[in-house]
């Protein structure tokens, strides 16, 4: 199915535009004119977006960018101000060219007679799709400003949610730098001091020494060598995994990773439900949110084993019998939404999931940097350690032979 664009007049003479789906240009005429429509002008709403992005976009928008415009006009909608006016003092404010870039071109569409979904729609792949749907619910169900209040708190949560990762990843990625590059510069610059010494020593040297010293010759031998062996490889790997297929692999070890794998897991199964439930919330078709749900995941693996849910559902049978993936566990998920569709508290039922799942997320990824953090220390302990004690072991073998 396809979505036009259509502008018309009504059986009583009024102009009226909007959107509809069918199969092509004709089918769409005849459904118009079914619902007492004469048609004047039908498009291709992707079409459309697609003329009209080359000249819309001035760069990507930043998240922080869609968090302010959302706060912001959730706000002066919540005044009763009109949407026009809203954009002229959005734009005056805007504190980057982007962003007023952006609010002029919505405020064009909007002057221009478009709906503000119609008027955002070349920014699809900034804003989303969820974005979108849930603006043209609200413009349909008359709460727009409930609708971009809710998109604001999701956004803040999502903004919270990604930051909490990152700063919990930041201390224990430093921590592994350090250490690599501690046990580097002991075999590329402590050992080879000692190395004199060693060489008037031949095969009586321990093993352990022997070790350290031939893995420092190699270092300081080949390193443009191994530096270039470890580009190529992550370049490949990269463009290995950018492809689908290796996308999906890599998607697949991350989800069966012990314990970080459950964190993933988590917070993919967040977003997923906080998301289904918002759209049902405002009024979406399951279906429809089923789709917009699905491509919030950014796991491919995950996504390949939910999709399925979207045919279950359209051929009528119940969502709850979608939810046998094995990423479940022994969680009672399944049973808790076959619940909520009998008691229609589906919605409600989704975002306490959405909740439970992020809570879970949170504690587990605390157990892993609670863990990660000494272990770290331990392993850079343990490999300077041998370093030095082997370099200890050859200067008493030397004591030693004398």
């Amino acid at each position: 199915m396809i979505e036009f664009q259509y502008d018309g007049i009504t059986s009583d003479g009024k102009a009226c535009q909007g959107t509809i789906r069918a199969l092509n240009v004709e089918t769409a005429r005849l459904r118009l004119i079914g619902q007492g429509v004469t048609p004047v002008r039908i498009a291709d709403e992707s079409a459309a977006v697609a003329q009209d992005e080359p000249q819309s976009r001035g760069g990507k928008l930043k998240r922080g960018e869609i968090l302010l415009f959302s706060r912001e006009m959730a706000h002066l909608k919540q005044a009763n101000m009109p949407l026009d006016k809203a954009l002229v003092m959005l734009k005056e404010t805007a504190n980057t060219e982007r962003l007023k870039a952006f609010i002029a071109k919505v405020e064009e569409g909007v002057r221009g007679g478009k709906s503000l979904y119609q008027s955002l729609l070349p920014f699809e792949r900034d804003l989303g799709r969820q974005y979108l749907v849930l603006i043209r619910a609200g413009e349909t169900s008359g709460s727009l400003h409930v609708v971009l209040k809710e998109l604001t708190v999701q956004l803040e949560a999502e903004d919270k949610l990604r930051n909490y990762v990152i700063s919990s990843m930041t201390y224990p990625v430093i921590l592994l730098i350090v250490a690599v590059l501690s046990v580097v510069m002991l075999l590329a610059f402590v050992v080879p001091q000692f190395r004199e010494i060693f060489d008037s020593m031949g095969d009586k040297l321990p093993y352990s020494t022997r070790l350290v010293v031939d893995l420092s010759d190699l270092i300081r031998s080949h390193w443009m060598a191994i530096l270039l062996g470890l580009t190529v490889v992550l370049f490949l790997g990269s463009r290995w995994g950018a492809t689908p297929a290796g996308r999906l692999r890599v998607d697949s070890v991350l989800l069966d990773l012990p314990l970080f794998g459950k964190v993933l897991r988590n917070l993919q199964f967040a977003i997923y439900f906080r998301t289904f439930g918002i759209l049902l919330q405002r009024g979406v078709p399951m279906v429809d949110a089923l789709r917009i749900a699905v491509d919030a995941l950014t796991n491919t693996a995950l996504r390949k084993d939910i999709e399925p849910l979207v045919g279950i559902v359209k051929t009528g049978k119940r969502l709850s019998t979608g939810f046998v993936s094995p990423y479940f566990g022994k969680s009672s998920t399944p049973q808790l939404i076959r619940v909520a569709e009998e008691t229609g508290q589906l919605d409600i039922t989704l975002l306490g999931l959405a909740d439970r799942y992020e809570d879970e997320g949170r504690r587990t990824m605390g157990r892993v940097l609670a863990a990660m953090e000494p272990l770290i220390i331990i392993v850079l302990g343990a490999l300077v350690a041998f370093i030095i004690i082997a370099i200890l072991g050859g200067v008493l073998s030397i004591n030693d032979t004398i």
